[in-house]
């Protein structure tokens, strides 16, 4: 792996150490810097590959500091990711509007920040070979055809996977259901063309998935009639997205029609039987399928049975009949059920449960210590997600967090006492990410309601409500030095 130089300005030591902890372990060098007045200074002797950077930051913050860069020319052309714990889509639009090539939301999960790292990194580096390729006036015909598909394919890949890691639960899909989809092409006796043809639209089928928000693709709860609407808008957008690529037009077919059902009930447009597109009526059904043989927000990986039974019944109303058909012959061979989710990960009961298989530690001083934490208020199954499983990771920051405690304690304080709500939201903002990081999700819920009253200059709640979240923050802390006192940590 070639190695690549990040840096990340963030004024959370904790959002530093875990940024760079996941960042160090996959082969990346990270310089960590604790400003945006330092990221600026540090650009003049530094070309880093990527740029993470925390929208919410004491002094200049993030929007102001990519500005100032933009207008670098040195550094203009550094891809830029934010870092955010805001789950809204005002401040996802803002950061893309300013020159973000993407965002992160904070706590960290590795798995999205190390996908959405590569993915920066390798599209902006696509970009600077296709700008190197478009002066080679002299290059063999051939050649220069072979390499553009090539090309093709890479950027293909790479935008596919970019969508999946905007989706936290669909890591892989678009792949899967391109290798799914080429699969019953195979077996439906289409030429080896028209198998390559669909794996790419297969790729591509939820690229409109970019035009919606975060927070409404990763709602863990029930959609609302709103937010499903805006789902249901992805179809399209892919399309207007996948036009515009004049010399493949097939790959809008997928994008557009992919949800439109057998019997004309589908979406966006009603088509019905044969009038849908044969490429789409092919990449519903493995769409379906892998969307019942991988883990959602709603649902665990479905037993095989459970799957074959919903394809049986969706014959001829959600599916074209022919290709379900196919798809059920593809299920009877896989006797060991590998077509699904990182088969590897987990195992699936009889009756669909999914159950993560895990590298467990049996020691009785790891179950006492994290079962200590557990009873003093803190989630460590949280904590220990976004540490990334490891123990020894967590208990750093947790050592982090009690260490950084004092200090934010005093600066809410003295925000409070003076009514700057502006500079209260920053460090409101930063308590509510480092909270959520260690599993104390209690704080980390409370400091989200007053960081929403700062915002619309609700002094009153702010002043009223900051003694209760600076009391148990104070007493989460005890519980936790007591903890890591008792296990010698």
């Amino acid at each position: 792996m070639e190695e690549y130089l990040i840096a990340v300005a963030d004024d959370d030591k904790g959002n530093l150490k875990i940024a760079d902890r996941i960042l160090s372990l996959y082969g990346y060098r990270v310089d960590c810097l604790t400003s945006g007045e330092e990221l600026l200074e540090y650009i003049k002797g530094h070309k880093p590959d990527l740029i993470l950077l925390d929208v919410h930051m004491t002094g200049i913050d993030g929007f102001e500091t990519i500005q100032k860069l933009k207008a670098d020319h040195n550094a203009r052309n550094i891809p830029v990711i934010f870092l955010t714990a805001d789950d809204d889509a005002e401040t996802e639009t803002k950061a893309l509007t300013s020159g973000a090539a993407d965002f992160v939301g904070k706590p960290f999960v590795a798995s999205v920040l190390l996908l959405r790292v590569k993915n920066t990194i390798e599209l902006n580096r696509l970009q600077r070979d296709l700008k190197k390729e478009a002066k080679k006036l002299s290059a063999d015909f051939i050649e220069e055809h072979r390499r553009n598909e090539r090309l093709s394919m890479q950027v293909v890949e790479t935008l596919a996977g970019a969508v999946d890691a905007k989706d936290k639960y669909t890591n892989g899909h678009s792949t899967r259901v391109a290798e799914y989809s080429r699969e019953i092409a195979r077996s439906a006796g289409y030429p080896e063309e028209f198998q390559e043809r669909i794996y790419m639209m297969g790729l591509l089928h939820d690229v409109g998935k970019i035009g919606v928000p975060d927070s409404v693709i990763n709602k863990p709860t029930k959609l609302t009639p709103e937010e499903y609407d805006i789902i249901k808008q992805h179809p399209v957008v892919g399309h207007d997205i996948l036009k515009r690529i004049t010399e493949m037009p097939e790959l809008a077919v997928a994008a557009r029609w992919h949800h439109e059902r057998y019997d004309g009930t589908g979406y966006p447009d009603g088509l019905k039987g044969e009038d849908i597109p044969e490429e789409a009526r092919i990449i519903a059904v493995a769409d379906a399928y892998d969307a019942m043989s991988s883990r959602r927000s709603y649902h665990d990986v479905f037993a095989q049975e459970y799957i074959r039974s919903e394809l049986i019944n969706g014959k001829g109303t959600q599916f074209d009949p022919r290709f379900a058909d196919i798809m059920l012959e593809m299920i009877a061979e896989d006797t060991e059920y590998s077509m699904r989710e990182d088969p590897d990960a987990y195992l699936v009961s009889d009756e669909g449960v999914a159950v993560e298989q895990k590298q467990t530690d049996d020691s009785e001083f790891v179950f006492g210590f994290l079962s200590m934490l557990e009873a003093n208020g803190l989630d460590t199954a949280v904590g220990m997600k976004y540490c990334m499983n490891d123990t020894e990771f967590y208990a750093e920051m947790l050592t982090e967090f009690t260490g950084s405690s004092d200090d934010r304690v005093r600066h809410l304080e003295e925000c409070v006492a003076c009514g700057n709500l502006e500079q209260y939201r920053v460090y409101i903002h930063s308590l509510k990410s480092a909270s959520k990081t260690v599993g104390a999700m209690d704080i980390s819920e409370k400091a989200a309601k007053l960081e929403e009253a700062a915002i619309s200059g609700d002094g009153r709640t702010v002043v009223e409500g900051t003694p209760e979240v600076i009391a148990e923050l104070r007493a989460i802390v005890g519980s936790i030095l007591m903890a890591m006192s008792i296990y010698g940590l």
